[in-house]
């Protein structure tokens, strides 16, 4: 019976790491692809970014930073056993977020971007910097159930600074249509995971409740026999 109960309980982590482990995959996908030209001084991207360099790298740091401290955050061992480090790798990736997206907000309504994302842009990074903030509030006010769904949904957010990033390894050219569809579903996903997710882990939670009080029932029969 113990064997079982941690086996069910492992489930739920080895999804989560076989996620991240792919998202590590993307990070080094996307690196190679899209952000080799930061080591180019000739690469003709430099033309375009030109105008906005030092903001970009901003941006791209404050991310990155985002990106690190959130995946480390989701860790249940690092929230368990390590709280002072929790917390403050939370108040890094509050700060990081906080920079990051105005940063996205001001470069994505810009005529450095098809105008046919401009508008998605206000959204993605407006939702990414409330997001984190309602979750911070949350877990000051010591809801801790809302912090977690909060925080996961401007985590996801945070991942679309890679997702979106991806169909470059894959595809060499594609409209600006294509792109403003891919974001506008990214932002939907962003918004829906979460709830999926955690719905998810509580009807697996109840699941296998009501699989050891069945197991624990036929014990105690047998045994009464």
């Amino acid at each position: 019976m113990a064997s079982s109960s941690r086996s069910q309980s492992a489930s739920p982590d080895l999804l989560k790491w076989s996620f991240f482990g792919l998202m590590g995959i993307c990070v080094l996908v996307v690196l190679w692809v899209d952000e080799r030209f930061w080591l180019n001084p000739a690469d003709p991207h430099w033309k375009h970014i030109a105008p906005v360099k030092y903001l970009l790298m901003l941006h791209g740091l404050a991310g990155v930073t985002a990106l690190t401290a959130g995946a480390l955050q989701m860790s249940s061992r690092i929230r368990r056993d390590y709280t002072k480090f929790h917390r403050a790798l939370g108040k890094v990736y509050l700060g990081a977020v906080t920079i990051s997206a105005p940063v996205a907000f001001y470069m994505g309504t810009s005529n450095l971007e098809p105008v046919s994302i401009r508008f998605e842009q206000i959204f993605q990074s407006g939702f990414w910097l409330l997001s984190a903030w309602i979750a911070y509030a949350c877990i000051r006010s010591g809801q801790m159930q809302l912090h977690k769904a909060w925080m996961m949904r401007s985590y996801a957010f945070t991942l679309i600074f890679i997702t979106s990033r991806v169909p470059d390894a894959f595809m060499s050219s594609y409209s600006d249509q294509f792109l403003s569809d891919m974001l506008w579903g990214l932002v939907a996903i962003g918004l829906v995971a979460p709830e999926l997710i955690l719905t998810t882990q509580t009807l697996w939670k109840i699941r296998c409740a009501k699989a050891r009080q069945a197991g624990a029932g036929v014990a105690a029969a047998v045994a009464a026999e």
